[in-house]
């Protein structure tokens, strides 16, 4: 099982206690044993993420009843350290945006004209969602942790060192074992530039899968990854190449935004990513804002 079908598998899955999210840790970790290439290894930082968050929300994009006449049927074509995202504010007028195709490209767009952050190699991405944190290793190699919410006890994201990370038991303890691994790293300038390489990045060999699995890859690199302009600005191109994104008005993450869905099964719990009405900054998911996000020098250090 990869990376990829874990995520994907969180679709249905029930809030799971601390307890059972130590055990499912233990049980992913286990499984990141072989180093892997392609699609599967640009998400390994967001799967362990989602696995832990699952407690606050399930990793899907749906649609929220979308309208047959903001459907697009043929689609073309950061946070600094330091920044409390909920804290911002706009000015200006708002463009006009009828398609998720629009939304999409005025996000790269914006990804594009912002200056990007260059942390240190020893530095960690904070983020905050809500009552759910992360610190993750910019190159990888050192031990992140994720607080799944307020009452939840952390999980650590064990780093990777010449190749051998630490094997967690299920009370998040170190064992006498290590096992294989391949770094993972939030600070991800590693990943293609232009929205035909990324496309290709996130299809894999798979050019049939489920265009809810796009959204969820999408998803887990904005929230839990520290994309340069560069990156993100394709990552948003290449997501307006999906078939079916909607345009979701007046939905909030934390502030007023416009937010776009993917289509998903029918049982799936509703999210949808926002965007800021005017700057087009990425705010988080739908009634799950994403609060602050930047490099810090330590694991537990916030913003």
């Amino acid at each position: 099982m990869d990376d990829l079908q874990l995520v994907r598998e969180l679709d249905d899955t029930p809030l799971k206690s601390a307890d059972q999210l130590a055990a499912a840790r233990a049980r992913l970790v286990a499984g990141m044993k072989a180093p892997r290439r392609g699609r599967a290894g640009i998400i390994a930082v967001a799967t362990l993420a989602a696995a832990a968050a699952v407690t606050a929300v399930a990793v899907v994009l749906p649609s929220d009843a979308p309208d047959p006449a903001r459907h697009d049927a043929a689609p073309t074509g950061s946070a600094p350290t330091g920044s409390a995202l909920t804290g911002s504010t706009t000015t200006g007028s708002a463009v006009p945006v009828d398609t998720a195709v629009q939304l999409l490209n005025h996000a790269a767009a914006a990804a594009r004209s912002k200056p990007d952050e260059v942390p240190r190699p020893d530095q960690f991405y904070y983020v905050r969602d809500g009552g759910w944190e992360g610190w993750f290793s910019v190159d990888g190699t050192r031990d992140g942790r994720i607080i799944p919410s307020r009452d939840a006890r952390p999980l650590t994201a064990p780093g990777c060192v010449n190749g051998r990370s630490k094997v967690l038991d299920k009370g998040d303890q170190p064992t006498d074992e290590t096992e294989q691994c391949t770094p993972r790293r939030a600070y991800r300038d590693d990943l293609p530039t232009t929205a035909d390489d990324m496309l290709k990045l996130l299809q894999g060999k798979d050019r049939n899968r489920p265009i809810n699995s796009y959204g969820k890859d999408v998803m887990g690199l904005v929230n839990h990854s520290y994309l340069p302009g560069p990156q993100r600005a394709a990552l948003f191109e290449a997501a307006s190449r999906v078939p079916g994104l909607t345009v979701v008005d007046n939905v909030s993450a934390g502030r007023p935004g416009i937010g776009i869905s993917w289509p998903s099964p029918s049982s799936a719990k509703p999210v949808v990513l926002v965007f800021d009405k005017v700057t087009f900054e990425f705010l988080g998911t739908k009634n799950n804002p994403h609060d602050a996000a930047g490099f810090v020098d330590r694991v537990g250090d916030r913003i």
